[in-house]
């Protein structure tokens, strides 16, 4: 079977973790001509559509006139270091902006770059939304090449975080549970999602989220594969969890609908067949992936 990787989950660059705390090195690598930064305005992606580019040189960005002052260091990969910048709305730029999206269904990098764009797109937008101390509410400043904000009045150190949500295969036989959650388009399905809470394993949130979502009973669970989610920074963790039957009991707060689909209904939606009165997620979502690997299976 050909292996499954979701988008955003591949990633090459060495993240250097060992230099970050280094500012004369960091320095040095942001100078360096070998250098690309990516430059990102609310999860949206700059890009030169006239010279189908995305990452830009130090001399680009004189050009441009952009701020160095918030940089994160991303890592290194063949010989080139990456960064990533944010920029802000007032900054003017002969550059066109799409949302990362809509931009990883373009042909400016390969899927095994797409990794690099979550990490820089989640690590900036933790720094948009961590401007202050969270424990005296005074102002924060980036250190350690943008992997860390220390507060200037306390001096506590904040580090990003990255939120654990796991999404469920459910099956029972070959029957597999989809469902349309209050903000889906009508019509679009995919797997039933929910956030992990403090002290608890993916395996019990998998069966709690199932059960208060659905009200379907959850028996066994096993890990499937994960992806990265950079909207804001979350990792998405594919479990498959057993059901114990086909009853259900939705929540109307968060799902619009949900049924029970056979295997081959499944697969055939899956390869674009027409008749159905439902669609399945989009390929960049790691939905489609789990129930790709389920109807693939051997």
């Amino acid at each position: 079977m050909k292996r499954i990787y979701p988008y955003f989950s591949q990633n090459p660059l060495d993240r250097l973790d060992q230099i970050r705390r280094d500012d004369k090195k960091i320095e040095k690598l942001k100078n360096s001509d070998s250098t690309l930064f990516l430059l990102i305005n609310k999860d949206h992606l700059a890009i030169d559509e006239k010279n189908n580019k995305c990452m830009f040189t130090n001399d680009e960005l004189k050009k441009y006139n952009v701020n160095y002052d918030e940089v994160v260091l991303l890592g290194s990969y063949e010989n080139k270091n990456y960064f990533a910048i944010n920029i802000s709305d007032e900054n003017e730029m002969p550059l066109s902006f799409v949302s990362l999206r809509e931009f990883v269904t373009l042909e400016y990098l390969n899927e095994d770059m797409f990794g690099v764009l979550a990490q820089a797109n989640a690590v900036l937008n933790w720094h948009n939304n961590h401007k202050f101390c969270s424990f005296c509410g005074e102002d924060t400043k980036v250190m350690q090449a943008g992997w860390r904000r220390d507060c200037c009045s306390c001096s506590r150190e904040h580090f990003p975080r990255t939120d654990s949500v796991v999404i469920m295969l459910v099956t029972y036989g070959d029957y597999c549970l989809v469902g349309r959650g209050v903000n889906f388009k009508e019509g679009r399905y995919s797997c039933l999602a929910g956030y992990v809470e403090s002290g608890e394993t993916l395996e019990d949130a998998s069966r709690r989220e199932l059960f208060e979502e659905a009200g379907v009973v959850g028996l066994e669970v096993e890990y499937m594969l994960s992806q990265p989610w950079p909207f804001p920074s979350t990792l998405m963790i594919g479990m498959h969890v057993h059901a114990k039957s086909q009853e259900l009991k939705l929540d109307s707060h968060e799902i619009a609908d949900a049924r029970w689909v056979h295997k081959k209904d499944i697969k055939a939606v899956l390869g674009g067949e027409e008749g159905y009165d439902f669609t399945l997620t989009d390929k960049i979502a790691i939905g489609r992936n789990l129930l790709e690997l389920w109807v693939n299976e051997n």
